[in-house]
Order: C-alpha cells, then structure tokens, then sequence
C-alpha cells in the first residue's frame, strides 16, 4: 500500500495519532509489514514516534494537547497548561503539563516536552472535553488545575506560582476538588494559601 493511501485511510479513521494494533487494523498490514512500514516512513521524516509503538502523522501542525492526551493514558492537561489557559498565571508555558493516575514520566516529542505527575485515583476528575482541531482534549477545569497545582506544592513537586490570578477562582468549586484528595493537613495547608493570597 501506497503512502498516500495510507495516510488518506488514517486520516479518514481520525488516526492522526495512531499504535501499531491501530495502524494495523486501518491499513490491514501484517505486524513485520507495519514495523518496516512505519520504520520507513518515520526514517524519511514523514512520521513522528512519539515513543514506542506511537506514531503521529507528521503532514501540517499536531496540537499539543492532542499529543498529550493520546501519548500517555489516562491523563489530563492540567498545571500550569491549564492555569496559562485559563489565564490565571501571566505566564506562556512550553512543554505541556499533564495529570495522570499511572506512574510520573516525562517524554520528548513533536519537539515538545510532555510532563505527567501522578495523582490518586479518588482524585482524579474534573476534568472537561475540548474540541481542538475536531478532536477531543480532556483538560481541567480552572478549579481543578488550581487543586491539583496546590496539591503538587504541598508535596514539596512544584512551587507556587505567586501571580495566580485568585480573583478569577470560584472558591466553593475549588475547595470541593481540594476535598477529593482527601487529606485534612492539605485542606489546612490550602486555606491557609488561599487566604493569604486572595
């Protein structure tokens, strides 16, 4: 099967990211037929590895929340990502910040830097669907990623961000996901933050 072929079954697929199962199942290659295929074509700079056994269509600009999302599963943007999304920190973030309820890991791809940090699995919600690019990114709410940063600092894994726009933070909805951690000297902690803070 042809390149272009392949890229127009894919893409008719939605698989702009794709495993190797995947790029299987759309294309009908056997597994020795897949791994030269794709070996091939990610050699020539037509393919993105995203890590083993992930590849990403490399034809036009891949969102990097798309990548995020897809790259490492389950897990949502969050942290600083969604904080500069939602425009409560003055800050341009590179690389894209991840939550996840898998071990932490941190990949290169796209030329980007993608971050995952671990949460328990009580904890884990709270997060929105948004339409990027005719695909589904799984991204915090703007309490959410404020929780799950406080979390994150508490543990002593991160530092606060003293610019975090309090103003622009719904506190009852804050305070209900600091809960879902389920650690009082956390809940004690962060209204002690808050409070001087806002």
């Amino acid at each position: 099967m042809k390149w272009i072929k392949v890229t127009k079954r894919l893409r008719s697929l939605g698989l702009v990211i794709f495993t190797t199962p995947e790029f299987m199942r759309a294309t009908g290659f056997s597994g020795t037929g897949a791994r030269k295929f794709l070996l091939r074509y990610t050699t020539q700079g037509a393919l993105w590895q995203l890590k083993r056994g992930t590849y990403a269509l490399r034809e036009g600009f891949l969102h990097p929340w798309i990548v995020a999302n897809k790259l490492y599963s389950p897990s949502y943007v969050s942290l600083d990502s969604a904080l500069s999304h939602y425009g409560l920190i003055p800050e341009s973030v590179y690389g894209v910040t991840s939550v996840t309820t898998r071990m932490t890991r941190e990949f290169e791809a796209c030329d980007t830097f993608f971050s995952y940090h671990t949460i328990k699995a009580q904890a884990y919600h709270g997060y929105i669907p948004l339409s990027i690019e005719g695909k589904t990114v799984l991204v915090a709410e703007r309490e959410k990623a404020v929780a799950d940063t406080l979390y994150f600092v508490h543990l002593g894994k991160k530092s606060l961000n003293e610019r975090i726009f309090w103003k622009g933070i719904n506190k009852k909805k804050l305070f209900f996901y600091l809960k879902q951690f389920n650690r009082k000297n956390f809940i004690n902690w962060s209204q002690h933050v808050i409070s001087n803070n806002s």
